[in-house]
């Protein structure tokens, strides 16, 4: 982890609505935030395409795995009305890109259609593609919203951080152990990085602490989908306007 973002961290206290032709009618949330283009050099970074899902299919059973997989009921469609899939994440959502300047950033808006049959809760992700695979456990997690009930649909644009933030009882929020949005940090405004939101539908809350890593959080979903996980592709941030 770079000390920019360690600074960062310890700096920070723990502490009827339609997009398009999709309406929604209640609290939710849901998307994938994505950083640019891919760098010239490192690991080739494969970006999920939503379109290649199988069919909704009837019938039982076992859960799929943390990825997801065919013959499970179609994922949920996730959208922004602040961007389009594979598109650009505005500067509005990532005021820390070029430097820390605030850890009280903008959230962008999200929204999803419904569940499959038989999930208890929903918790998004929001991955840093280029920063996943890296050797502290903290990095890649950017964001996550956690044990949402299924009845959510729409996270509205700046959710409330703190523990105090109005998310339905239950649920909580994290970004780089704190209770927040960040959005993309120093360097994504110079080389673009790739960000991934990502919805999965359980069936069962999970029990994680609230300063869970992205190893631990795939651990506890892992078995527990009740259909394929959400896909939402962003670009952050040398085009970003």
């Amino acid at each position: 982890m770079s000390m920019m973002r360690r600074l960062a961290i310890a700096a920070i206290s723990l502490g009827s609505v339609s997009f398009g032709s999709l309406s929604f009618s209640s609290l939710g949330v849901a998307v994938a935030q994505d950083v640019g283009s891919a760098p010239q050099t490192g690991p080739k970074i494969i970006i999920p395409n939503p379109s290649s899902v199988a069919e909704p299919v009837s019938g039982g059973g076992p859960a799929p795995d943390v990825a997801g997989g065919p013959g499970y009921p179609r994922q949920p469609t996730i959208i922004s009305s602040a961007f389009p899939d594979y598109g650009w994440l505005p500067l509005k959502y990532a005021s820390n890109a070029a430097k820390m300047e605030t850890f009280d950033a903008i959230s962008p808006p999200l929204a999803w259609t419904a569940p499959p049959a038989g999930t208890v809760s929903v918790t998004l992700i929001m991955i840093d593609m280029e920063t996943s695979s890296g050797g502290n456990p903290q990095d890649g997690l950017l964001w996550a919203v956690i044990n949402l009930p299924p009845s959510t649909r729409l996270l509205a644009e700046n959710t409330t951080r703190g523990r105090t933030a109005m998310l339905p009882a239950g649920a909580f929020q994290l970004s780089f152990l704190t209770n927040g949005y960040i959005g993309p940090l120093p360097g994504a405004r110079i080389q673009a990085h790739h960000y991934l939101f990502e919805l999965y539908t359980l069936d069962r809350m999970l029990d994680v602490p609230r300063d869970v890593t992205l190893d631990q959080l795939k651990a506890a979903i892992k078995g527990h989908q009740t259909g394929q996980r959400g896909v939402l592709v962003v670009k952050c941030c040398a085009d970003s306007k």
